[in-house]
């Protein structure tokens, strides 16, 4: 009996899985005029628009994608944030900017601690920088983040995924491919 309640629990498990494979496989666009970029993001997440001028800091907050609710208890959604900024002539070089940048997060994020930097990453065909972290959060215990930059002209295009740390590689690859379908439309 207990050897077919495992079976049956881990069916539940792999169904479940296949369940999210299967979503993450089914992406939609996203197009923003204003700020002049478009990113593919999976159908099942949900997209909450800001009003344009909220912001965080210097940091123009355009779109947030939040990924499906698994439970009435869950109490963290795993996230893709996307912001802008504008670019000073002081931090027009990506050198600058990334240490505006990472001094930005070390203040917005209490016990921000980078695991991962890479000063040659790429996003939306240009170079860029990026940092995976941890952090203390009110809600989800010990966060852990990756965000990427990229100057375009005057403004510097910021992605960044959010999820508690234990389950930070549940949706890493849609968020990757969320990061490799980011495109600026501007010129």
């Amino acid at each position: 009996m207990s050897i077919l309640l495992l079976v049956l629990s881990s069916l539940g498990t792999v169904n479940q899985n296949t369940a999210i494979a299967q979503m993450q496989n089914r992406f939609v666009s996203y197009q923003d005029p204003i700020y002049g970029f478009e990113i593919q993001y999976p159908i099942d997440w949900q997209k909450l628009q800001f009003a344009q001028g909220i912001t965080q800091g210097s940091h123009n907050m355009i779109v947030n994608f939040l990924s499906p609710q698994s439970g009435a208890s869950q109490i963290f959604r795993q996230y893709l944030l996307i912001e802008t900024a504008n670019v000073t002539s002081a931090t027009s070089n990506p050198s600058a900017f990334s240490k505006q940048e990472l001094n930005f997060l070390s203040q917005s994020f209490p016990d921000f601690t980078p695991v991962n930097t890479n000063a040659s990453s790429s996003l939306a065909g240009q170079n860029a920088y990026s940092v995976v972290f941890t952090y203390k959060d009110p809600i989800a215990g010990v966060g852990k983040a990756m965000a990427i930059w990229t100057l375009h002209n005057s403004k510097a295009y910021i992605l960044s995924y959010h999820a508690d740390r234990s389950n930070y590689g549940t949706y890493l690859t849609a968020i990757e491919k969320m990061i490799r379908s980011f495109k600026i439309v501007l010129k």
